[in-house]
């Protein structure tokens, strides 16, 4: 669209998908928009890193059945022919023994639990698995659905480990619609009961994405900003009117923030206090992963669940397994995520600990593991990957159209119960845009 007297000059804060989504939808719209990113490149958590001359993602991903906004997205940059489907299966580590997981007929030889316990278990996921809505869970805490619904061992063995290793402290108070959308959207990857099937983009995976809709953002005429932090938001008369980045001023019709909200109200310190508050209110946990790229396949498991309180990791994502080696040079990834504060010591320890740690556990798992098949390694960090989702959280989220006027914002909060995805990310960008579009309506309006 061409620009007109009627356009607004926007700002961007954040260059992740949620921020390159919402560009491009404005820009289309015919607005001046401006990206400004703190990272050398756009991406956010699904961008990506030179692993010794391979793409690499920094955090895995990876696509389900479900995930339809994602789909519709793909076709508009023009990848939907990239979309590659891979059966997939998952382990749990438990009792110093590795047991086939995720399946039925894994559940029944599943020795850990016992026959009735299996039994409870399984009806209880296929019923949330059909289950179509989240509401009636929010103010039920997790961890009283579980017990109720499948029994004291199943709860001790399977999700009290990771309800801990997520959230800590925090795992009592977090709600069913977690643990329900958790169970819903791997079951919508299911063909049929036996078989698990996960997606991903070919040849470039998330970065793929990433590129895709940075060229179309600045093909459009939009400016994308890297490594332009944003330090200051000037507000006039209850409104924004500009912001300062990297020392220097951006004037500003509206802003949209994508990024974390307690980094919004760090750089926003005149912002409503009440707003403010409610932007802190909920909490979230950051997470420190290492990727490992190894000569061989560890195990034929794409997720491994480490339910095990003697080892130091929660669990093993052998993306290659998703992803075939072919891309990486033949070569094998294993990630390890750690959820922790990010004021924690564990969460900036130094990586070659981080290495030394993971793989003695992985020695552990797999004690034929060689551990000269390790030709690199790297740790990335984000000090905020994973709200937390306590019961009555929709009552205490953020407006997305805040106090000011013209400041729209969102961040991961705001896709609960569900967990980060590239899908549910671009589902939220498009509910920036509404709520931009509302703003851009509102000044027309008034000057109409």
């Amino acid at each position: 669209m061409t620009k007109t007297h009627r356009s607004m000059r926007i700002v961007v804060i954040g260059a992740g998908i949620m921020g390159l989504a919402s560009a491009l939808e404005l820009v289309e719209d015919g607005h001046e928009v401006r990206v400004l990113e703190t990272a050398p490149a756009p991406g956010g958590l699904a961008g990506s890193f030179d692993f010794d001359g391979t793409r690499v993602e920094k955090f895995y991903h990876f696509i389900c059945g479900s995930d339809h906004v994602y789909f519709k997205w793909l076709r508009r940059l023009g990848l939907a022919q990239r979309l590659r489907w891979r059966r997939t299966g998952m382990a749990m580590y438990w009792g110093a023994r590795l047991h086939p997981f995720g399946d039925p007929m894994s559940l029944l030889r599943f020795a850990p639990l016992s026959m009735t316990s299996r039994v409870r278990y399984g009806v209880h996921v296929l019923w949330a698995r059909r289950r179509k809505d989240w509401k009636a869970l929010e103010d039920v805490p997790a961890r009283e659905w579980l017990l109720r619904g499948e029994g004291e061992e199943p709860y001790r063995v399977i999700w009290e480990p990771l309800l801990r290793q997520k959230f800590g402290e925090e795992a009592d108070r977090i709600s069913a619609a977690w643990i329900w959308s958790r169970i819903h959207r791997l079951g919508s990857s299911r063909r049929g009961f036996f078989q698990e099937w996960l997606g991903f983009v070919e040849g470039g995976g998330s970065q793929a994405v990433v590129d895709a809709l940075t060229g179309a953002v600045r093909s459009r005429g939009a400016a994308i900003q890297c490594e332009t932090a944003v330090e200051e938001i000037f507000l006039e008369n209850g409104l924004v009117v500009g912001v300062r980045a990297a020392g220097k001023d951006y004037p500003a019709d509206a802003l949209l923030s994508t990024i974390p909200l307690p980094i919004l109200v760090d750089i926003g310190r005149n912002l409503p206090e009440d707003y403010r508050r409610a932007a802190t209110d909920l909490g979230n946990i950051g997470v420190r992963c290492i990727v490992l790229k190894t000569r061989q396949p560890l195990t034929p498991y794409f997720w491994i669940n480490v339910n095990d309180d003697q080892l130091p990791i929660m669990g093993l994502i052998e993306y290659t397994n998703l992803n075939p080696p072919d891309a990486f040079g033949g070569h094998s990834l294993i990630y390890s995520p750690q959820y922790v504060s990010s004021k924690d010591a564990q969460y900036r320890r130094n990586a070659e600990e981080v290495c030394q740690e993971t793989l003695e556990a992985v020695k552990e798992i797999r004690p034929e593991f060689d551990r000269s098949s390790v030709v690199g390694y790297r740790v990335f960090r984000a000090p905020y990957a994973q709200p937390v989702c306590p019961v009555g959280f929709s009552r205490r989220l953020a407006p997305i159209r805040t106090p000011v006027a013209n400041l729209v914002a969102g961040d991961t909060s705001h896709l609960l119960p569900h967990d980060r995805s590239i899908s549910d990310s671009l589902a939220l960008a498009e509910r920036l845009i509404a709520a931009m579009r509302e703003v851009v309506a509102e000044r027309r309006k008034r000057i109409a």
